[in-house]
């Protein structure tokens, strides 16, 4: 983390001021469908050295393509069948470990720490804070796909519209849900009020008749 949680705190509400000012949309990776079941996960198997815990690996590539089109190996440098077998420091091995230090500088979350990384990802469009503004446990993990979707390397972003309209849309239903409960159970104690008093005045006439 930032040398001081508080100043990092007040970057990124600059930040999130800044990009308020530019009218720039922006993903919020917390919203999207599998997200906090990953989180959850997480928790009982963090990451080690980096890299998803072994038994969350197919988990892992499935969510990430469900979401970004590409696993995280799909980010790596691709050297050729040839490469390993060529005479290190020749011109030809020179030109392709060249081509794989420029790709490989475009992710730059891989050295970070979770609260650079999400400062960086936020400036590419990205929003990888949980509800109370701190890191997402996932935010290096996905870091590289973010990064090649956004650079065009490979892979694409969800639509920020949508993911915001589709959010909205639970939060309604879920508040429609909640109030229909409430009037239901309202209108059960209503109704079993009413009955009583049916019933209290049918025994009554009851009583007048058999009188």
């Amino acid at each position: 983390m930032a040398d001081n949680y508080a100043e990092w705190k007040g970057r990124m509400a600059e930040l999130d001021s800044v990009i308020a000012k530019m009218g720039g949309k922006v993903l919020v990776i917390r919203k999207l469908d599998g997200i906090a079941e990953f989180e959850n996960k997480l928790i009982l198997n963090p990451p080690r050295n980096g890299e998803v815990a072994p038994e969350l690996d197919d988990y892992f590539d499935r969510l990430s393509t469900k979401l970004f089109g590409i696993t995280r190996d799909d980010t790596r440098f691709k050297f050729p069948d040839s490469f390993h077998s060529l005479i290190e420091g020749t011109e030809e091995w020179w030109q392709i470990q060249s081509s794989a230090d420029q790709h490989e500088r475009h992710f730059v979350t891989d050295d970070s720490a979770d609260d650079e990384a999400v400062s960086t990802l936020l400036i590419l469009g990205v929003d990888f804070r949980d509800e109370r503004g701190d890191p997402l446990r996932c935010t290096k993990l996905f870091g590289r796909q973010v990064t090649a979707a956004v650079m065009k390397i490979a892979g694409l972003l969800p639509d920020a519209d949508a993911v915001e309209l589709k959010s909205l849309e639970s939060k309604l239903e879920k508040e429609a849900q909640l109030h229909l409960a409430r009037r239901g159970k309202k209108n059960g104690t209503g109704a079993s009020r009413q009955d009583a008093v049916s019933n209290g005045h049918d025994s009554s006439c009851s009583l007048l008749k058999d009188g």
